[in-house]
């Protein structure tokens, strides 16, 4: 049947998936979404009452520190 440029199903071998330029993109954004994370939090820690950057300053008495 080759000679006629027929292929029968499943007469491919089956290749395994492998890196691509996408998955190379994807990793670069989830590092990048990480490294902001990690800055955000870093900075919050600035702010944040006692350090803790996930503490809730209280709305009249607001301190920035440098």
């Amino acid at each position: 049947m080759s000679q006629f440029g027929m292929q029968l199903p499943g007469g491919q071998v089956r290749r395994g998936a492998g890196m691509n330029v996408y998955t190379g993109l994807l990793f670069c954004a989830v590092v990048a979404l990480a490294a902001a994370c990690a800055m955000m939090y870093m900075q919050g820690s600035k702010l944040g009452p006692d350090g803790n950057a996930f503490g809730v300053q209280d709305p009249k008495d607001i301190k920035l520190v440098k």
